[in-house]
């Protein structure tokens, strides 16, 4: 389990898809990464930030 990523405790990771003329343009840029033989992680984290909004918020501490 060592150099694994994991969020911290008070901090949220929200995935949620964009429209769907993003997930066509993802796709186009999934594909013209391959066609032009660049490196699959980087045509994978591109196409996947294209296709999905991510946010990471951090929680705010409450005093009780």
């Amino acid at each position: 389990m060592e150099n694994t990523m994991v969020p911290r405790f008070g901090v949220t990771i929200d995935i949620t898809p964009r429209e769907p003329s993003f997930a066509v343009i993802g796709c186009v840029v999934g594909v013209l990464g391959i066609w032009v033989a660049a490196p699959p992680y980087a045509v994978a984290i591109g196409a996947f930030l294209v296709t999905f909004r991510v946010s990471v918020r951090p929680w705010k501490r409450r005093d009780i």
